[in-house]
């Protein structure tokens, strides 16, 4: 409610009524009620309420007006008839349409201090009125007290077996606005202490991100100084103290955060880590203006996304802005450092089945993504004992970034670990020894010597190095020794790796020869492809066990990960459960011996052996290499077929020097039932010139390029033993198969190769085959290549095997392109 008058509109009854209840609220007789011209301060409040609203999920329209609208605002209340009839024209700043019968109210007060009076008001005024007068029931209420100078504090209230609690998560308030995610948690669960904790929107973060960036940004804050600037910040929100932000020198205020870091850096015995945390005051005083704005524009900012309860939750809030500040510096591209997506750690950490008697440890452990998913684990599988001894003595992480470890260490304390054994440095400079501290086994860091660890006392690692995109940084494989290095012989380790590791020739194929040696290999998982957008890195899960020879005899797991996450507009966004949790259970089966699915399934996983011999040189262990391709029925390779004609008559209607051709539409060549891809045709690299080299012509230059047919431009025709004049196909070094039925050239270097026909093939034929391969593209990608080998270790069905559709099922349909095709063949 407002302070003002009492509306001279109300009746007796509802003067003296309100009154006696303003009455027994203040224990004074306080004039209140709403006023039509409410103060600035409540002003702010109104607009906070209705930004936050819509950042959290909720559509901030009149439902009244908007069917699909949530939200009345204050005199929009009045538009409801249950919601007028149980307030008059009283109103309170919003109230939230939940489904048809209950809904959610807020009440906000210009001082933090009047806190208790809006919650009281939100609870026995309007919510009370609604649930006795009214065919709607108000089971949320919530108390707002602030102002945009000082900052807002919320309380939050469920009506729970007819008692008002407050909503906790954890026994912690909960002290934001409820995004509809939590708001349909809380209906569905019917408890206000919540165990899980419903996430906010994506957008809710990425948001606060994007601000806080633009906030150090417009105040001279150092891109590489950000991360441990909102460290500081967010550790200093961990003691339950308030920060005055009306104070107005800058050095006095930053004393005052730092004081709080340091305390709580004490309280967990870390210390050592203050330099890389504290705030830092800028040493010339015309800057303390703009950096004092930041501090407190930042603080305002992480209130808003109740910092403490999100992350005890297992969400890398951290992870998520330093990504994003790493983003507008471009230093993602720059250092090769990715944050691993929250579901992926945590499907690391649970197909290796992390126990609370494990020692885990990441290396390269950034923001602390895999520490954080096994801590998260082990508190949802463990005891109260059982936990303290984990998160006390089991959990080692080494990050070389004294930015990046500062957030590290930020994540594991509000996760209530304060005491991890977090370092800084170099991992290939340290050991993780084995001790024996407070009459419990755990491990120090000692100084590394030579190149296995003689007291190791680690049994799983999980990580995902950097990667390394300059010629002299450290490879990524590396970093895959080092960890088996600090492993208990029998233990399991799981990385994510540039793809390319495990398939390339050369130092890397001679790197997987001798990690066999003395390792088994038991899964390699492809991930997405954008899984780090915007670094274009493609990368695979590898799970390998330290000390065990690998056996060529034994089964591996080989899959094919999909998280149901799209890139829209440069975001990654989640549009579907995808397949993980699926390959989870597989991975997790197979490395307890307990699989009982079939072998494989197409282009989801198979369980078999390496394919390698002494004679192949290649020892490919790419799940593209190994899963199987679905059967497909007639209507399937008739529309691949269609797509592959398409693109043929597209290039040649828009091919300026197209004359017609001579190529068999409707009778086909016999084939034998048992003629393969290596018997049908002569497969070929491509040769040609630089294309710099070529002046301008009439003859097509066939590329890798995914448009026109993969015609790139037109050439002179200045050598002849590089045309190609029979109709033929030409694959692309991305697994793109077109048809050609022109004389042309072909780029060399690997990125093209030609499948000549042995015999004469009709149009039909020629379009089956570029289409059965096409079906394949899935298995190639950056870096891995089409290959001959790779080419003819694609099952693709003999023509002779199935009923090939006739000329006129592949036709495209539209008659521009019917007429043509009839007057140039």
């Amino acid at each position: 409610m407002k302070d003002s008058i009492i509306n001279k509109d109300l009746s007796k009854t509802e003067i003296r009524e309100k009154k006696n209840y303003l009455n027994r609220l203040n224990g004074i007789n306080i004039k209140m009620a709403h006023s039509n011209n409410p103060t600035n301060s409540e002003v702010d409040a109104y607009s906070y309420i209705k930004e936050e609203l819509e950042k959290l999920g909720w559509i901030v329209k009149n439902p009244a007006r908007v069917p699909e609208g949530e939200v009345y605002k204050q005199n929009e209340c009045l538009a409801n008839d249950d919601i007028k009839k149980a307030f008059g024209t009283k109103r309170p700043e919003a109230v939230i349409k939940l489904n048809e019968i209950e809904v959610w109210v807020i009440e906000s007060k210009r001082e933090k201090k009047e806190i208790d009076r809006a919650l009281e008001e939100a609870k026995n005024y309007y919510a009370r009125r609604i649930n006795d007068n009214s065919n709607l029931k108000c089971i949320i209420a919530s108390g707002i007290a602030g102002n945009d100078t000082d900052g807002y504090t919320i309380v939050n209230e469920y009506l729970h077996k007819g008692k008002w609690e407050k909503i906790l998560f954890n026994g912690k308030p909960k002290d934001t606005l409820l995004s509809k995610e939590q708001a349909n948690y809380l209906l569905s669960n019917k408890t206000p202490n919540w165990q899980e904790f419903p996430d906010f929107p994506e957008e809710k973060y990425l948001g606060s991100a994007e601000n806080i960036n633009e906030i150090l940004h417009n105040a001279g804050v150092n891109k590489n100084k950000r991360a441990r600037f909102l460290a500081g910040l967010v550790l200093s929100l961990s003691i339950d103290s308030e920060i005055d932000l009306r104070e107005k020198d800058t050095t006095t205020l930053v004393e005052n955060v730092n004081t709080l870091i340091k305390k709580k850096l004490r309280e967990v015995k870390k210390e050592g880590f203050y330099d890389y945390i504290k705030l830092e005051v800028p040493p010339i005083p015309e800057n303390h203006i703009k950096y004092r704005k930041a501090v407190i524009d930042t603080l305002k900012e992480l209130q808003t996304l109740d910092i403490k309860n999100a992350m005890a939750s297992g969400n890398d809030i951290l992870g998520k802005f330093y990504e994003k500040f790493l983003k507008y510096g471009n230093g993602a591209k720059e250092i090769g450092i990715v944050l691993t997506p929250r579901h992926i750690t945590k499907f690391g950490v649970e197909v290796l089945d992390v126990k609370n008697s494990d020692y885990i440890l990441d290396p390269a452990c950034g923001t602390g993504g895999f520490l954080v998913s096994a801590f998260d684990y082990i508190k949802k599988n463990s005891n109260a004992k059982q936990i303290d001894k984990f998160k006390n003595y089991n959990l080692f992480g080494i990050e070389q970034d004294d930015e990046v470890v500062a957030l590290a260490l930020v994540n594991m304390i509000f996760r209530g670990d304060g005491r991890n054994n977090m370092m800084s440095g170099n991992c290939f400079q340290k050991n993780i020894n084995k001790i024996t501290k407070d009459s419990f086994e755990t491990g120090k860091e000692a100084k590394r010597e030579g190149t296995e660890n003689k007291n190791p006392v680690i049994t799983k690692v999980l990580m995902n190095p950097p990667f390394a995109l300059k010629k002299g940084e450290e490879k990524e494989y590396k970093f895959v020794d080092y960890g088996l290095s600090q492993m208990e012989d029998g233990g399991l380790l799981f990385v994510i790796i540039p793809s390319p590791i495990m398939f390339k020739g050369m130092k890397v194929r001679e790197w997987r020869k001798e990690m066999l040696k003395h390792n088994t290999l038991k899964a390699v998982i492809k991930l997405p492809e954008d899984l780090f957008y915007p670094v274009g890195v493609v990368t695979s899960a590898v799970i390998i066990q330290k000390g065990v020879p690998h056996n060529f005899k034994k089964d591996v797991f080989w899959g094919r990960l999909e998280d149901g996450y799209i890139k829209k507009k440069g975001v990654m966004r989640k549009k579907s459960n995808g397949n993980i949790e699926t390959i989870k259970s597989l991975v997790k089966d197979f490395l307890n011996g307990s699989i009982t699915q079939q072998k494989n399934v197409p282009k989801l996983y198979s369980i078999e052996p390496i394919l390698y011999n002494e004679e192949d040189k290649d020892l490919e262990c790419a799940p593209e290499y190994y899963l199987k391709e679905d059967k497909h029925n007639n209507k399937e390779i008739i529309q691949q077929m269609r797509h592959t004609h398409l693109n043929l008559v597209n290039h040649l209607i828009n091919n300026p020097f197209f004359k017609g051709a001579s190529i068999n539409l409707d009778t086909d060549c016999a084939i034998k039932s048992n003629e393969q891809l290596s018997d049908l045709f002569t497969i070929e690299n491509a040769k040609s010139k630089n294309i710099e080299d070529y002046g301008n012509g009439e003859m097509p230059f066939i590329t890798s390029t995914t448009t026109n047919n993969g015609v790139e431009m037109y050439i002179d025709e200045d050598e002849e033993e590089l045309i190609y004049r029979k109709p033929c196909i030409t694959l692309s070094s991305f697994g793109l198969a077109s048809v050609q039925i022109m004389p042309f050239v072909a780029r060399s270097h690997g990125a093209v190769l030609v499948l000549i026909p042995n015999k004469d093939m009709s149009l039909r034929q020629l379009l089956y085959y570029a289409s059965q391969i096409n079906i394949h593209n899935w298995r190639f990608s950056y870096g891995r290549w089409v290959t001959k080998k790779r080419l003819l270790k694609l099952e693709i069905p003999n023509i002779t095997q199935m009923k090939l559709p006739t000329i006129e099922e592949i036709k495209e349909p539209f008659e521009k392109s019917l007429n043509f095709i009839k007057s140039t063949f």
